[in-house]
């Protein structure tokens, strides 16, 4: 139930609108869909009034993409840092995916808004793209942790792949429908109504179980070390899988009912933004907790039984008598 803006996307669509269409690998393009922000605000010409609507309201939007611009680009150089110290770090990895996602996402978004800028339609499809990447980067990272922390369970892999091969499902959906240009809501998708289910389907089970495996394991071995390094792990741990799975419930249920009118579909890319700040914010802290724990006692540190985080790191330690010298341990 809207509290916002009740103006229904599918409304703006005239029962015959195919027949004006062009299309493109079969897919029928929405004429409105093949505008930039320039054209549209332009097509009302002779109207100070509706020029006025659509102007805000793309303005809004244009605003929006350079905010989430620069999170990506901030999100993009935090994980190529990790990556460069951790180059085989999976979800040092998927960070750079997801935020590099983003980048072209916004950018796509913001360039609408110049004179023969990206149209409408590209930009919605490259979202389309963007976010089920962002799945895809949040699920892999996910299934990673749990993999190794159940000594590589063959039985989990194959479950995690059976869920995360749907992910391109969103894509398709999206890029199949009709994108159009509106003077309430700039560039919308014309999307079925079920699709926030689908997605929540799609990336629920993934969030759910793949965290739960993974803490099950860090804190049995919490209880069985004690230590400071997995008591972080425990903690920072499940507040990241927590929020994730709370952003992805908060946003589908948003989009699902429409809770800010036709600007609830932004709630894809405001999860896709959440998301992106966690993964970076959590791989930042384990591979610190990494640093910090080799540093302060690195003979216990190497010898005990360490997260799952850690399987990539590389611990430098100071041999006896020459600080100088270093020995480079791989686990």
């Amino acid at each position: 139930m809207s509290i916002w803006n009740d103006v229904e996307c599918e409304n703006l669509l005239s029962s015959d609108w195919k027949k004006d269409a062009t299309y493109q690998w079969g897919i029928p393009l929405h004429p409105l869909g093949e505008l930039n922000s320039p054209e549209y605000i332009l097509q009302a010409q002779g109207n100070l009034e509706e020029m006025r609507s659509r102007h805000g309201n793309l303005s809004m939007q244009s605003m929006c993409n350079v905010f989430f611009f620069f999170i990506f680009l901030r999100n993009l150089y935090l994980a190529a840092r990790i990556t460069y110290q951790r180059r085989r770090m999976l979800a040092s990895w998927c960070c750079i995916l997801q935020a590099a996602a983003g980048l072209a996402s916004a950018l796509s978004g913001t360039t609408d808004y110049l004179p023969h800028g990206t149209p409408c339609r590209v930009t919605l499809w490259v979202n389309g793209v963007g976010v089920a990447v962002s799945a895809l980067c949040v699920g892999s990272t996910l299934l990673q942790k749990a993999y190794l922390a159940h000594q590589r369970n063959k039985w989990l892999l194959g479950i995690g792949i059976i869920l995360l091969v749907p992910q391109p499902v969103f894509t398709y959906m999206v890029w199949t429908s009709p994108g159009i240009m509106t003077p309430a809501g700039g560039c919308l998708s014309c999307y079925p109504s079920y699709l926030p289910w689908i997605k929540l389907a799609m990336d629920l089970p993934i969030n759910l179980v793949f965290s739960t495996a993974f803490l099950t394991v860090v804190y049995r071995q919490y209880r069985m070390y004690g230590s400071k390094a997995w008591a972080r792990l425990v903690r920072n741990g499940i507040q990241t899988m927590c929020l994730v799975v709370l952003s992805n419930l908060i946003c589908m249920f948003g989009v699902a009912f429409k809770v800010v009118g036709v600007y609830s579909q932004f709630f894809f890319i405001v999860d896709w933004v959440i998301t992106s700040l966690l993964l970076v914010h959590h791989c930042v802290t384990m591979c610190t907790m990494v640093d910090e724990s080799s540093v302060s006692d690195p003979h216990s540190f190497l010898h005990s039984s360490l997260p799952a985080d850690t399987t990539y790191a590389e611990i430098q330690l100071t041999r006896q008598g020459n600080g100088n010298n270093r020995r480079l341990f791989r686990r």
